[in-house]
This record gives structure tokens, C-alpha cells and sequence, in this order.
């Protein structure tokens, strides 16, 4: 019983770093999905926020199918959005507008991805800890990064430019 203990102990660590692999991999396909719509809906738009953001918000969406105990996916969302702001302190997601030439719409999005296992959290505070001992000089810019992996949350980063739509106006 022991043996077969120590001989599974491998073989579940690694059965669960390959779950929580694929489960990252598809969350950033629909995350760089969402952006890719975002930036489309902005670039259309001239690039205005009060227009491209709830389009953010709706493309988020498809990460919270099936709606579960919630009455839709947006319920869902919203609720999952508020309960990881009031676990970790930290948004769920992030996007600016990162500056650039006019005529580029170039979007950056930051998702804190939570793993499923607590050891795998526990795991990154750890590296975290070592790693920023190790750092001397803090980008500013990285800062929502540094405090998610402190908190054993990995954050995925995608950026996504596109060219602004121009109207030729009437001929």
C-alpha cells in the first residue's frame, strides 16, 4: 500500500499540472478572443471607451458558460468578478489603452487566473517570494503582476492591436 502510495504521489502532481495547464491554455484562447473582439468593437468606434468596455464585458461572458447556480452568464460573471475582488483585494481582469501612434488601437488586458489546487497556490507565493528577493528594481508598470503572483494567482497578460476604421465621409 505504501509503494503504491509513493508511485501515485508523482503521477497525480503531474495528472494535475497537466488539468491546470489545459484549463490556463483554453482560458487565454477566450480571453484573447474577447480582446481580439474588443479591439475590433474600438477600432470601429474611434477608439471610445464607453463603447468598447461593456463590449469587453460581454465578450468576457463566454468564460462563465454554463450559468450554474447563477440566472444567466452575466450573472455569473458579475458575481465571480465581485467575489475575487473581495478574496484577493485585486480586479478579476484589467484592460487599458496602451498609448501609441493615432491611428493604432492597441489594448492590454491582465486576467488573474486563481488555480484550482491550493498546494499550486501555495506553490507560486512561494517562487514569488524568491523571485522578488531577488529583483532589486520594481517596474511600476508590473506592479498588478507582482502582487498576483504574491497571492499564488498567475496573470495572464494579451495585448492586441488593430488599425482605427476611418469613415471617407460622403462622396
Amino acid at each position: 500500500m505504501a509503494e503504491t502510495l509513493l508511485a501515485l504521489l508523482p503521477v497525480i502532481l503531474i495528472a494535475s499540472l497537466c488539468i491546470e495547464l489545459a484549463r490556463g491554455y483554453q482560458i487565454r484562447q477566450l480571453l484573447t478572443l474577447s480582446l481580439q473582439e474588443t479591439a475590433r468593437v474600438a477600432a470601429v468606434h474611434q477608439g471610445a471607451p464607453h463603447i468598447w468596455q461593456p463590449a469587453l464585458r460581454d465578450a468576457l461572458t463566454t468564460l462563465f458558460v454554463p450559468a450554474g447556480r447563477f440566472h444567466s452568464p452575466q450573472a455569473r460573471r458579475d458575481a465571480a468578478r465581485d467575489e475575487f475582488a473581495k478574496r484577493f483585494g485585486l480586479p478579476l481582469w484589467e484592460v487599458v489603452r496602451q498609448p501609441g501612434p493615432a491611428d493604432i488601437i492597441h489594448l492590454k488586458m491582465t486576467y488573474l487566473h486563481a488555480p484550482m489546487q491550493d498546494w499550486l497556490r501555495t506553490l507560486l507565493k512561494a517562487l514569488s517570494g524568491i523571485s522578488s528577493s531577488l529583483q532589486k528594481k520594481q517596474n511600476p508598470r508590473q506592479h498588478l503582476e507582482q502582487r498576483a503572483w504574491a497571492l499564488g494567482l498567475i496573470p495572464i497578460v494579451i495585448e492586441h492591436r488593430v488599425l482605427r476604421q476611418r469613415s471617407l465621409g460622403p462622396s
